[in-house]
């Protein structure tokens, strides 16, 4: 928030506040409305539909430079956006072709972040793997430009019943 002395504001008062708006002014963050919960689904629906794409250079646009992720089958931490491509890689390989997201939790963090969270159902018509199910958790966060991107995931394989 822009901070004005205290005596500026005092006089604005006195003078009935007209010529002061600077007393008052919020930052952009501030008054930005919060994403909804629809508007989150939709971002999330977007991004099932790049990995359901098996486009690499789509995939990889959804990841931010800085991205954290944990992989299922990978013990090391994925750090950075270098990294995220050699996932995503090993996963276009992988060939899954269609991507389920059921049911999603959506957690509103502010007007310009939040957490989804799920189960997911990966099925191919051409990989060595036919199906797979996992869990996942993604951190979005929306850039200055409006687009969204993931800064945190954690994918996981849900233990056998």
């Amino acid at each position: 928030m822009r901070k004005v002395p205290f005596a500026l504001c005092l006089a604005g008062l006195t003078l009935g506040g007209a010529g002061l708006a600077g007393c008052s002014q919020k930052t952009a963050t501030e008054t930005a409305e919060p994403v909804t919960k629809a508007e989150a689904q939709s971002v999330l629906a977007d991004f099932a539909q790049a990995a359901q794409s098996m486009d690499l250079p789509m995939i990889d646009k959804w990841y931010d430079d800085d991205v954290i992720a944990y992989d299922a089958f990978g013990p090391d931490v994925i750090d950075g956006k270098v990294s995220m491509h050699v996932a995503n890689a090993r996963f276009v390989d992988m060939k899954f072709d269609h991507v389920e997201m059921p049911d999603p939790k959506i957690q509103i963090l502010g007007p310009d972040l939040f957490i989804a969270s799920g189960k997911v159902h990966l099925t191919s018509s051409a990989g060595k793997e036919k199906e797979a199910d996992m869990r996942y958790t993604e951190v979005f966060r929306k850039k200055a430009d409006g687009s969204w991107v993931t800064v945190h995931e954690h994918i996981d394989v849900p233990p056998a019943t």
